[in-house]
């Protein structure tokens, strides 16, 4: 059976057993990774962590000079994901008729994100590691720059789009990053789908609630 995250820092002296234990309730409690816990909790050193991964894994480490974030693997999972599971969606390549998504993971041995990825991005995973830091720095940007590149889209040469045709174009936007299969059931439920778009740009600060409010009322007037 392969190692946990816990056993790894025990086995490469980052830790004690009695600390690890303390760390793997912490996280449960929280609701958090245990990476982020040993890390931030525990101080324990986080490249010294990654590189105990990488010998008891062989999962390999990412330089994150390296880096490259390709926006479409990034629109395949959700922002809120990533920040929770402290992950990054590198890139997309295909194997035949299979997708494959490489995956950047502060805590490689973490299967229960691995499968959370796996099936909201429809892809297979390959797995690779980076430091817990340099992940949630990444995610931060990549989604930055994702919602900058929306946000900045030109307007019509004869005046403005209405909160409407704004709400349309965003929706164009939000709904790439919504699996298929999500988006056509539902397709029968108009109402149901337009609140699940108007959470989601709320959610990622596309539209604020003050904005919205003041579309609602110039469509009732």
């Amino acid at each position: 059976m392969p190692k946990t995250l816990a056993e790894i820092a025990i086995d490469a002296g980052l830790v004690n057993k009695a600390s690890a234990a303390k760390a793997g309730r912490m996280a449960e409690e929280r609701a958090q990774p245990l990476v982020v816990v040993l890390v931030r909790d525990l101080r324990v050193d986080e490249l010294a962590l990654v590189s105990a991964l990488r010998k008891q894994t062989r999962v390999p480490l990412v330089d994150p000079k390296d880096v490259q974030i390709d926006p479409e693997a990034l629109r395949l999972v959700p922002r809120e994901a990533c920040a929770r599971l402290r992950v990054l969606p590198m890139s997309i390549a295909a194997d035949g008729s299979t997708r494959v998504l490489r995956l950047a993971m502060a805590d490689p041995t973490d299967t229960t994100a691995i499968a959370e990825i796996e099936s909201v991005s429809q892809c297979e995973i390959d797995v690779s590691a980076l430091p817990l830091s340099t992940i949630e720095e990444l995610v931060d940007k990549g989604y930055k720059g994702i919602t900058t590149a929306v946000t900045k889209r030109p307007l019509k040469s004869k005046g403005t789009k209405s909160p409407v045709e704004l709400l349309q174009d965003a929706e164009i936007s939000v709904t790439a990053q919504i699996p298929l299969a999500m988006l056509q059931a539902q397709a029968e439920d108009p109402e149901a789908r337009l609140n699940a778009l108007i959470h989601v740009l709320v959610g990622k600060g596309l539209v604020t609630e003050a904005e919205l409010a003041e579309a609602l009322v110039k469509l009732k007037t």
